[in-house]
């Protein structure tokens, strides 16, 4: 984006721009007592005038192709993204509710751009070969948000799990999960996190 001021802005002003704290609400339909979930997260962006500006008669197909190569060469290659799993405790009594930490950061030596919009984002819990929750299962009216990520930078998200478990298609299941052992595995994407192990009592 031009600076139509003339001058250069701090950094600083950038970034506020490029990243807000937003709550993005995910409604678990389907599963009348989950009800509804908050998913919250950093991942969002303000950014004035960041829509594509409107093609008129004289844009011609090589000046649409160049813009396309020109945004994939500023999207974050597989080896320069890195996402880590994280939770708030490594042990949850009963009823206290984990929280799941998602964070992203870009490796590079470059800045370049990251889809991390809840349509890519998921919190993914298992225990063994069984898979008991995925935020993708009931996630509706997901959105992709492209952020530029500094070299070097990197963000988080969390969500609360209620120590429900879900099903593809947000269908209803009976057996909830019980005391145990279980894995936390983050992914932006195409981009998966190791899975990191919590115990609830």
């Amino acid at each position: 984006m031009s600076n139509t001021s003339g001058g250069k802005l701090p950094a600083s002003v950038y970034r506020r721009r490029r990243i807000t704290v937003a709550v993005i609400a995910v409604v678990l339909v389907g599963l009348s007592i989950w009800g509804v979930i908050a998913l919250a997260g950093i991942f969002s962006s303000d950014q004035e005038g960041s829509a594509a500006p409107q093609a008129t008669a004289q844009t011609s197909a090589p000046a649409e192709s160049t813009q396309s190569e020109e945004d994939a060469a500023k999207k974050c290659k597989s080896d320069e993204v890195e996402v880590t799993a994280t939770t708030d405790a490594k042990s949850y009594a009963t009823g206290k509710e984990p929280v799941l930490i998602l964070t992203v950061e870009n490796t590079s030596k470059r800045e370049c751009d990251i889809n991390v919009g809840t349509n890519k984002q998921e919190f993914l819990i298992s225990s063994g070969s069984d898979r008991v929750f995925s935020t993708v299962d009931c996630l509706q009216d997901g959105e992709d948000v492209s952020l530029t990520f500094a070299a070097g930078q990197k963000e988080n998200a969390r969500f609360t799990w209620n120590r429900e478990r879900s099903a593809p298609g947000c269908k209803a299941v009976s057996v909830q999960p019980g005391p145990g052992t279980y894995k936390f595995t983050a992914a932006i994407g195409e981009f998966e996190s190791k899975p990191v192990s919590f115990n609830l009592e």
